[in-house]
C-alpha cells in the first residue's frame, strides 16, 4: 500500500526516534510527505516495520469498523476523506485569508476518527477535538489513542458542547447534516455557530432533493416521491429511521434541504459557498459563518 519512497522516509524516521519522541514531534517530521502520504501512512497503523511510529500514531480502526461507520473502507474511503479534507483546507484559505497551520478544530460527528486523523496534517493534537453522540464512536476513538479529554460524547439535542465554552477556528460535520431531523438540525447549526470563532468557519455537508432517487431506505416505503415533494415544498425533507424519539423528536434519518431553507431556519448563518468531490455527487460542502462575526 505504502509506496517505496515513502517506506524509504519512514525508515529513515525510525531510525531518528528516540524515547522521548513526541506524537507532536513525529507529526511534523511527516507533514512534508504531503497529505496524501500522510493518510496512506496513518491507514497503515500500526505496522511491524515502523515500531517506534505505530507506538506513537493513532491505530486505524479495522474495516469493518470503517464499512459499518461509512459504507466503504480502505484506499476508497481515504481517497473520499482526502478530497475532503483538500477542499476544506483550500476554502478556508480562500475565505480567510489563512492557512489551517496551528488553528483549533473540532470534528463534530467524529465518529471513529477518520477526517480527525488527517486533521493531524495541519495543527496537532492538543488543537484537535472530536463530539458524537454514540459513545461507542467515542470508545473507538480513546482506544484507537486519541485522547480522552478531547474526544468526548456530545447530545443528539445539542443546546451545548462537552468541551464548554471553548470556540474553534473550523468546525466540520461530515455527513451530519444529510441524517439529522429538522429540530435537531437548527438547534445544532445555530450551537456550533455559537462555538465558531470570529471569523472562523463552519463547513456542514448537505443533500440535494435528487438524492431522493437514490434512497434506499424510501423506496423501501415507497415514499420516494413523498420525500421529493416535501423537499420541492418546504426546502427541507427528512425521512426518519427506526430509532426511539428523543425529547419527542426523532433525530437520525435521511434528510435533504435547500440553502433557501438554511437561511431562513438558522437566519444567523451566513453562507459563504459551497464545494464537493465529483466522487460523491450527494454530500454538498457548505460553508458558514456567524452573521456579523
Amino acid at each position: 500500500m505504502l509506496p517505496e519512497f515513502v517506506k524509504r522516509e519512514l525508515r529513515e524516521i525510525e531510525k531518528r526516534l528516540l524515547p522521548e519522541t513526541t506524537q507532536t514531534q513525529l507529526f511534523q517530521q511527516l507533514r512534508h510527505l504531503g497529505l496524501g502520504d500522510f493518510g496512506l501512512i496513518l491507514l497503515s497503523m500500526p505496522n511491524p516495520d515502523y515500531p517506534q511510529i505505530s507506538r506513537l500514531l493513532p491505530r486505524m480502526a479495522s474495516e469493518e469498523i470503517q464499512r459499518n461507520w461509512t459504507g466503504s473502507c480502505g484506499i476508497e474511503l481515504l481517497t473520499q476523506t482526502t478530497e475532503f479534507v483538500r477542499a476544506v483546507a483550500d476554502n478556508y484559505c480562500r475565505l480567510t485569508g489563512e492557512s489551517l497551520e496551528g488553528k483549533e478544530i473540532l470534528d463534530f460527528g467524529c465518529g471513529y476518527g477518520r477526517i480527525a486523523r488527517l486533521m493531524y496534517f495541519f495543527t496537532n493534537p492538543e488543537n484537535i477535538y472530536g463530539v458524537d453522540p454514540w459513545d461507542e464512536s467515542i470508545s473507538i476513538c480513546r482506544a484507537d489513542g486519541f485522547a480522552e479529554d478531547h474526544f468526548l460524547v456530545s447530545e443528539y439535542l445539542p443546546t451545548g458542547l462537552p468541551t464548554g465554552e471553548k470556540c474553534f477556528d473550523l468546525i466540520y460535520a461530515f455527513s451530519v447534516f444529510t441524517h439529522l431531523s429538522e429540530k435537531s438540525t437548527t438547534l445544532s447549526l445555530r450551537t456550533l455557530l455559537g462555538h465558531v470563532k470570529p471569523g472562523g468557519i463552519l463547513v456542514i455537508t448537505i443533500r440535494p432533493v435528487e438524492y431522493w432517487n437514490h434512497d434506499q431506505h424510501a423506496a423501501s416505503q415507497n415514499k420516494v416521491n413523498e420525500q421529493i415533494e416535501l423537499h420541492r415544498s418546504n426546502g427541507f425533507s427528512f425521512l426518519p429511521h427506526n430509532r426511539p424519539p428523543i425529547d419527542g423528536d426523532i433525530t437520525y434519518g435521511d434528510t435533504s434541504m435547500d440553502l433557501s431553507w438554511l437561511e431562513n431556519a438558522v437566519p444567523e448563518a451566513e453562507i459563504l459557498g459551497m464545494d464537493r468531490s465529483l466522487r460523491d455527487s450527494f454530500q454538498r460542502y457548505i460553508f458558514l459563518r456567524r452573521r456579523g462575526s
